[in-house]
């Protein structure tokens, strides 16, 4: 047995981490790879993807077997899951999660899910400790007040309630849907979100789509929309970070994710020239994609580097406010 296969071995199988990607989302899952080598994660990634594999995987050693699994750091390896299904990606996590939970990661004790926009901050003692608290999850900046009395939790509590869902707590916050963390012994609450996004599709939302419609609808963002209903309806314990946890706003910031412009498309100097200059998430982004994994050439790389550099300078004297 290769050394990396007996130290895979020695690792303790009861946190596992998962995420899913298509298209160019495969820059993204190199930083948020490197943030969890950085950050000091040891086990598996489970990555479901649609479409070609990574351009870079040609980078790492694979370790062979039935699965495509690869050495991206010591203690850390890559599982590339190949995905069929016609809905889009964020509407899948939930049957991602279970499907994960009851298959390949069966004896995983704790499941992880990040969005590959997302890259950590925190050291991944930080996470280790969170999961001891129940459902991990993270406030969004968009509509984060968001009363229990609410007229939208109301209408929620109608659809709820038309399901058999009952009793629901009041909470006052809304969640960001780009991560969760689970243990295997709370998988109830992934089938209860995942019921959730099929009854949005009853009610007429295109699951094959990324936020369908208008905020008028009551599943406009219908995945984000339907974990913040399970929520309510939880029976175990959740545990929150502010949006200052994803970056959205300054504070303790413990991951950053890249919401709306994505840091690897566009141009740094054409945004900060229309006084949209690069947020300290794609400044973070630019720093953790060259090890393990390399995103970019290293031309590129400090292309994008310099150009970032000048667009940030450029906004000390001209952004939108």
């Amino acid at each position: 047995m290769p050394d990396d296969r007996k130290l895979m071995a020695e690792v303790a199988l009861n946190t596992a981490v998962c995420t899913l990607l298509e298209g160019d989302f495969h820059l993204g899952l190199a930083a948020f790879l490197n943030s969890l080598v950085h950050a000091g994660y040891s086990g598996r990634v489970w990555a479901g993807y649609r479409g070609p594999l990574p351009p870079w995987v040609n980078q790492l050693r694979e370790v062979g077997g039935a699965q495509m699994e690869y050495v991206v750091a010591s203690g850390v390896h890559l599982v590339l899951l190949p995905l069929t299904t016609e809905i889009h990606l964020t509407n899948y996590k939930p049957q991602y999660m279970l499907d994960l939970l009851s298959g390949p990661a069966h004896g995983c004790d704790y499941l992880w899910y990040f969005d590959p926009d997302i890259f950590l901050r925190a050291k991944w003692s930080f996470f280790s400790k969170w999961r001891r608290y129940g459902i991990a999850l993270c406030q969004d900046i968009v509509n984060n007040n968001l009363p229990a009395n609410a007229p939208l939790r109301r209408e929620w509590v109608e659809i709820a309630s038309s399901i058999g869902l009952g009793n629901p707590q009041p909470l006052n916050h809304y969640l960001n849907g780009g991560m969760i963390g689970v243990a295997a012994v709370h998988a109830e609450f992934l089938r209860v979100w995942k019921r959730l996004i099929e009854h949005a599709g009853e009610l007429g939302c295109d699951l094959k789509a990324f936020m369908p419609g208008d905020r008028e609808m009551p599943f406009h963002a219908s995945d984000q929309d339907a974990l913040n209903v399970a929520a309510m309806y939880s029976e175990f314990p959740l545990s929150t970070l502010g949006p200052q946890g994803m970056g959205f706003v300054p504070g303790d910031v413990k991951m950053y994710h890249t919401v709306g412009q994505k840091p690897w498309r566009g141009s740094f100097l054409l945004r900060a020239l229309a006084g949209n200059p690069p947020s300290s998430a794609m400044k973070f982004f630019l720093t953790q994609v060259s090890s393990p994994i390399r995103a970019y050439s290293w031309l590129e790389l400090a292309a994008k580097r310099i150009a970032c550099s000048t667009a940030s300078f450029i906004g000390r004297f001209y952004a939108r406010r």
